[in-house]
């Protein structure tokens, strides 16, 4: 479910002939993860696993850390320049409350990460680039029953983190992420992407997950698949999903307009 914001397209327009820099705000969105806003009991957001309603999809997340790696890819549009600067990501670690996380390292690639020919435009694998852990929605399922909307183990933070100023010019890349949670030696997760009354959000199944070598103790999902990325899916059940992330930073469309206007681009 990969989108961007009409509201940033326009804003970036202009009146004049060549568009230039614009607004430095939320540039890409890969997808929500709130399904029911204000509905957790006694308050806050809900994204909610639908595990009864779709049997088998039972992905209340996928391991982000700390030594496992998630993937996902996003397009620049033809015709457009991205100043990146910030990122936003996703992840809960049970049991830790509103406590915050403390370590996220991302990499952003041109090409398949770890791929041949691929290239980090962006490595932020050697230090830390978290700025801020705030808590979100709350992780629950339709499994859960009558605690559904006030269970309280798994508590979402939103995590920003900085990028010196990136230009990417049009084309095809990935974000590719590893975090740490309050427990810095425990694992933690990353929703996926989820919206209400729709199994699956990815229909080409991009998204991707690296496993440690050596496989951490009891991790069968990992087992034939140590250091390689491979595609995951929404627990038992076959629907693929996306990984939730943003970018924010300054879109410049870079286009002469014959007429004095033309139209928005298409979306990705």
């Amino acid at each position: 479910m990969k989108s961007r914001s009409l509201a940033v397209l326009l804003c970036c327009l202009g009146g004049s002939l060549i568009a230039t820099a614009a607004c430095a705000t939320q540039i890409y969105d890969n997808g929500p993860i709130v399904t029911h806003p204000g509905a957790h009991v006694p308050s806050g957001d809900v994204s909610l696993t639908q595990d009864v309603t779709y049997p088998g999809a039972t992905a209340m997340g996928i391991t982000a850390g700390p030594d496992y790696r998630l993937a996902d890819d996003f397009t620049v549009p033809a015709g457009h320049y991205w100043t990146v600067d910030g990122a936003t990501l996703f992840g809960y670690q049970p049991g830790s409350g509103d406590a915050a996380f403390t370590d996220a390292r991302i990499i952003i690639w041109q090409g398949f990460p770890d791929g041949f020919n691929a290239t980090k435009v962006f490595d932020g694998s050697v230090s830390n680039n978290l700025v801020s852990s705030t808590p979100a929605a709350w992780r629950t399922a339709e499994s859960f029953g009558a605690t559904t909307f006030s269970n309280g183990e798994r508590r979402i933070k939103e995590l920003l983190l900085a990028i010196p100023p990136l230009v990417l010019a049009p084309g095809t890349y990935w974000i590719d992420w590893q975090l740490k949670g309050p427990q810095a030696t425990e694992r933690v997760f990353t929703p996926p992407v989820t919206i209400l009354g729709q199994p699956f959000t990815s229909a080409g199944g991009i998204a991707r997950r690296k496993c440690p070598t050596p496989v951490p103790e009891g991790d069968s999902e990992c087992l034939n698949t140590p250091g390689v990325w491979v595609l995951f899916r929404n627990g038992f059940a076959p629907y693929l999903v996306d990984l939730p992330f943003k970018l924010q930073g300054t879109d410049v469309i870079d286009r002469v307009f014959k007429d004095g206007f033309d139209t928005v681009p298409a979306t990705p």
